[in-house]
């Protein structure tokens, strides 16, 4: 009688524990997370502005620029200031999921002008960070866009 009680109480709990480790852990392989593609569509207006890591967003009146990002891949621009390109047209990131770039070409078929490109989130807001060399190659840009308040 004593076995019995003996394999009972260790026999039901080795039993839940195969049965855990064979059933309860699947694998994750099967789960795959997609990042999604990032939505820059609308209208941004410069943050902050920096020339060679320096902040010149006082120095300049930035607050009328803004750039209109349409979800057909076209831009547009209003009260335009100094930019990576100075005319209107298509624009496209080098990877919707993981943008490193984006590739600006304007309206009269000049070849596409490529920015370096971050898109953090910075207090709960989107951000699209732009660095560029807009000719001298020892002057580097950085505008930080947020989204136009409408």
């Amino acid at each position: 009688m004593k076995i019995k009680l003996i394999i009972k109480s260790t026999l039901h709990p080795l039993l839940a524990l195969v049965f855990i480790l064979i059933f309860g852990c699947s694998k994750d392989s099967d789960v795959q997370y997609l990042e999604p593609a990032k939505d820059i569509s609308g209208i941004w207006q410069v943050r902050q502005a920096f020339r060679n890591e320096e902040n010149i967003t006082d120095l300049i009146d930035f607050s009328q620029f803004k750039i209109n990002f349409n979800s057909d891949g076209t831009y547009s621009f209003e009260n335009y200031l100094p930019f990576l390109i100075n005319e209107e047209g298509s624009w496209t990131l080098d990877d919707p999921q993981y943008p490193n770039f984006i590739l600006f070409s304007g309206n009269s078929g000049q070849e596409a002008v490529k920015s370096e490109v971050s898109l953090p989130v910075t207090d709960g807001k989107r951000q699209i960070n732009l660095t560029f060399s807009p000719g001298c190659a020892s002057n580097t840009y950085t505008y930080v866009f947020e989204r136009a308040s409408e």
